[in-house]
């Protein structure tokens, strides 16, 4: 038996992933994001508070986030898969990082962090 899940949303993530709150936020309290997970009789909905979970399922698991605008929420579809690539994408300057520093406080936990990186104008900051 196959289960098809089907979701209705907008597709152009690109904005979404770069200018909703829904990847920076430490947690989503009232917009969750949310997970399809197919099995062989079922469907099963999981609901995610931090965006950063979403990398635990395999790429094609269908996602469901919500983007909420000033007059109106829009819903958007996307796949594990396009958010892994968008991370990825996004912390790629990270890897070039020099000159790295990290303080550790006396609790043993990283109190300060500082490192240099190369901008896309090719400016060290």
């Amino acid at each position: 038996m196959t289960i098809q899940i089907v979701t209705a949303g907008r597709k152009d993530v690109d904005d979404f992933f770069k200018l909703s709150d829904v990847f920076t936020a430490e947690r989503l309290n009232h917009t969750p994001l949310l997970v399809f997970i197919a099995t062989e009789d079922a469907v099963q909905v999981r609901l995610l508070d931090q965006s950063r979970d979403l990398l635990a399922f395999p790429d094609d698991t269908p996602v469901m986030g919500q983007w909420r605008g000033a007059m109106h929420s829009d819903f958007f579809q996307f796949t594990v898969g396009q958010y892994r690539a968008y991370s990825e994408a996004a912390l790629a300057p990270l890897k070039s990082a020099t000159q790295v520093v990290k303080v550790v406080g006396r609790q043993g936990g990283v109190k300060r962090l500082s490192f240099e990186t190369i901008n896309e104008w090719g400016i060290g900051v």
